[in-house]
């Protein structure tokens, strides 16, 4: 038997011994899965049908006026790739390996149970995953523009994505993956990237969920960074019925950095769970973590973020904290920050706030001649803006703004997507 259908062979072996998380987990007490099975059916990992899109579709989706390496898939299908890569960047897609390097489609595939976050679905994915991308970039390479990649969701059915980004030292690269679609049927994405930072290695990695409503999505995205890398993450969930991310992020060696930074915009009866965990394992690494949620009508907002400091982890640095906006009574939000600390010389703080605009501040707007329903957009705005004025790109971060504006109600958030919309320039 070959490397890759061992290690497929083991993977959906562990899935059907576990099948999918429940509630009866901690760690999946406020997002039952139920729902996934219950519209796509017992078989809910049947894969979406292919299908081919046209450059018009593609522009539809797409960050506009956006400078990057492109590249597309459709329903989990390797559409396009734009070449002129500088040397010692090298790209290849899964299904690529899967022909024919098995060897290392198999270390792309590979999981363990013993992984901070995992369960049974990590090991489908693993089984199950068809394409993705393999970039390798070699010691002190930088990439001269970021790499962009677009997966559209059109079909219903299941699409299993695995990427790997591996950076040599001194190594630099700036990643976006877009998850978007507005399929009118029920479909999910599944999607797993592994990233692997070498000594000095630094990475910006954004990750946009504007998925259709009807759509269930499922991601994790796993980090290990070796000394002094440095690792930033941007993740953005405006779409999809129902989403959880998951972020595991291992400070190997001393002096690594990481950054985790995120939004979510709720509306309807949408239900977001984002959970992370920081392991501090090296001594003198530093950890930052900012999220905020915007929640709307009946959604659900779940967070979960935990930092464990180990017992060698002398001078860790860390700080934590996540704010919502509730902008309906209905609306609600379950948080949870969590410190675990065995080491006493080091530096750790979290926090957590849920409210609702402040009165005082609306006031005040009002008082300058502003509606109340302009006032209350700004802040939100101003709310939203506090975790993205630091992304490394105005395009990603317009386009952000945009598309979360634009699923607000009231006619001043339209206008403020409109505005943020025709603002744009090229980077």
């Amino acid at each position: 038997m070959s490397d890759i259908a061992l290690v497929r062979e083991k993977a959906w072996q562990e899935f059907e011994q576990t099948g999918l998380p429940t509630t009866r987990q901690e760690e999946w007490k406020y997002t039952s899965l139920a729902r996934i099975s219950s519209v796509l059916g017992e078989a809910w990992w049947k894969e979406a049908a292919a299908s081919d899109i046209d450059q018009a579709t593609v522009d539809a989706y797409a960050i506009p006026e956006f400078d990057a390496y492109r590249i597309v898939f459709a329903d989990g299908r390797l559409q396009s790739v734009t070449s002129g890569f500088p040397d010692g960047v090298t790209l290849n897609s899964l299904s690529e390996l899967l022909e024919k390097d098995t060897q290392k489609a198999a270390t792309a595939l590979q999981w363990n149970v013993q992984a901070p976050l995992f369960n049974a679905a990590n090991a489908a994915n693993s089984a199950l995953a068809r394409d993705g991308v393999c970039l390798c970039i070699a010691e002190g390479v930088v990439l001269d523009k970021p790499l962009y990649i677009l997966h559209i969701a059109s079909n219903p059915g299941a699409t299993h994505l695995r990427h790997g980004l591996w950076l040599g030292k001194h190594a630099e690269a700036h990643v976006i993956e877009h998850y978007a679609g507005d399929s009118a049927e029920a479909g999910l994405t599944h999607a797993i990237t592994l990233v692997h930072l070498a000594d000095g290695a630094s990475l910006t990695h954004d990750r946009l969920q504007t998925e259709s409503l009807h759509q269930f999505h499922l991601g994790r995205l796993d980090v290990a960074q070796k000394r002094n890398s440095r690792f930033i993450s941007h993740a953005a969930a405006l779409g999809a019925s129902l989403s959880r991310l998951d972020i595991a992020v291992a400070l190997d060696e001393a002096g690594a950095e990481c950054t985790l930074n995120g939004l979510y915009a709720l509306a309807g009866r949408q239900h977001c769970d984002h959970h992370t965990q920081i392991d501090h394992i090296a001594p003198h690494c530093t950890s930052r973590e900012h999220y905020r949620g915007i929640l709307d009508g009946r959604a659900h907002g779940v967070f979960n973020g935990k930092v464990v400091i180990h017992k060698d982890a002398s001078g860790t640095d860390s700080k934590q904290s996540n704010a919502n906006l509730l902008l309906s009574d209905k609306a609600e939000i379950d948080a949870k920050p969590e410190l675990v600390i065995d080491h006493d010389d080091v530096q750790a703080a979290h926090g957590c706030t849920v409210g609702q605009l402040d009165e005082n501040q609306l006031f005040y707007l009002k008082s300058r001649g502003l509606s109340d329903e302009q006032a209350r957009q700004i802040l939100t705005r101003a709310f939203a803006d506090t975790v993205l004025t630091g992304m490394h790109s105005s395009a990603v971060r317009r386009f952000i703004e945009q598309a979360a504006f634009a699923k607000l109600p009231g006619e001043i958030a339209s206008e403020i997507a409109d505005e943020l919309n025709t603002a744009a320039v090229p980077e």
